[in-house]
């Protein structure tokens, strides 16, 4: 008996949830538009593309990042279109674009938690777009801004203490394990 090959899964459920959204859209024209669908489309690509990367036994992290900025980008332009989400503070897309691949390294990380190096560029992205989404909506007011801009070396020193005590603790683990 011939086993099933589970590398297909993935991308035949997609096309038969994009093949049912067309259908659906052809039927019946006024249930769905175009600019109801193309965040479904998002949703579902994105949604294949991790589920596909936690189906394999390789363990291969290749799909986590894109899966998730599409799942992500998906979910905001479907919550922005329902108008769940006031528009007002998503007009003014790049910052929330910055968080939303910020989120994208977080889980490369939980993918492949010994790739500890992409918390760096997701940690950046995601208090950037942060920090300029509250800029931009004056939640916070340009006197921060100038104290962030003032004092942002503490940040380097933090993370700098951090790498070396992270660099020790794992030496400490290292002579322990050899001692015994």
């Amino acid at each position: 008996m011939r086993e099933i090959k589970r590398t297909a899964i993935a991308p035949g459920i997609l096309l038969i949830l994009i093949g049912a959204l067309l259908l659906v859209y052809k039927v019946v024209p006024e249930l769905l538009n175009w600019r109801q669908v193309y965040p479904l489309i998002l949703i579902i690509v994105g949604f294949s593309m991790l589920f596909h990367r936690w189906g394999c036994s390789d363990r291969d992290s290749g799909g986590v990042f894109p899966g998730t900025v599409l799942l992500l980008l998906g979910v905001l332009f479907l919550l922005r279109n329902y108008h769940l989400v006031d528009h007002y503070y998503v007009s003014n897309i790049w910052p929330i674009l910055l968080v939303i691949i910020g989120i994208g390294f977080v889980a490369l990380f939980i993918a492949k938690p010994s790739d500890w190096g992409v918390l760096i560029p997701g940690a950046i992205l995601m208090f950037l777009g942060v920090v300029s989404w509250l800029k931009i909506y004056y939640f916070i007011s340009w006197e921060f801004w100038t104290f962030v801009g003032d004092y942002w070396p503490v940040l380097l020193i933090i993370f700098g203490l951090s790498l070396i005590a992270s660099s020790l603790k794992k030496s400490a683990q290292i002579e322990s394990n050899t001692k015994k």
